[in-house]
């Protein structure tokens, strides 16, 4: 099966675009595993591509409610809110699952959305694309197991984001084989106050 990817600080290269942070090593090794076991513990939603959990905030006159974020959930919202990631605590999360060969087309998170997105990366690396909408710069990323994504402002609301449909990523000229991942995004709806 081959050694899972681990990253060293030198193989990390972030591109520059304000709004963007990146985090490697936001959570250790035990994090990552007893989240994981939490997540497999939820329900998966499979009427898209990818399985997924979504709780919390939902959003449009036709939206159907979601159930509430899970006391691990709760627990990471509120350290990214003590980390002044956000104003107050974050209400919406979603789990996505990508097995190999699944992505997400290029985009920018939902209106209703406040002005950070943050996403935590589980158990595989894949390699994430950005784009400036305007005027069709590029740039990509690494993401690493256990790092932390931050998109706010110009990053959050010009540049799109996604990840390619494809079994394998190159980057740094390494073919790094695609395994199954789990991303953990927190977001905010807008305050009506």
């Amino acid at each position: 099966m081959g050694t899972l990817f681990q990253p060293d600080d030198e193989s990390i290269s972030v591109p520059t675009i304000p709004g963007l942070t990146y985090s490697p090593k936001y959570i250790s090794e035990h994090e990552e595993f007893t989240l994981v076991a939490a997540i497999e513990q939820g329900t998966w939603d499979t009427t898209w591509s990818r399985r997924r959990q979504l709780y919390g905030a939902t959003y449009g006159s036709g939206a159907e409610s979601s159930p509430p974020i899970p006391a691990w959930g709760v627990a990471l919202a509120m350290r990214l809110h003590k980390e002044g990631w956000s104003d107050r605590p974050f209400d919406q999360m979603l789990v996505n699952e990508y097995l190999p060969g699944q992505g997400i087309a290029l985009h920018r998170d939902y209106a209703p959305f406040d002005r950070t997105v943050v996403s935590l990366s589980l158990l595989s690396p894949c390699v994430m694309d950005f784009r400036h909408a305007r005027d069709d710069r590029s740039e990509s990323l690494q993401l690493h197991p256990r790092s932390l994504l931050v998109l706010s402002d110009e990053a959050r609301y010009v540049w799109q984001h996604g990840i390619a449909r494809r079994k394998n990523d190159r980057w740094q000229a390494e073919l790094i084989p695609r395994r199954r991942r789990l991303s953990v995004t927190f977001r905010l709806l807008v305050s009506k106050e």
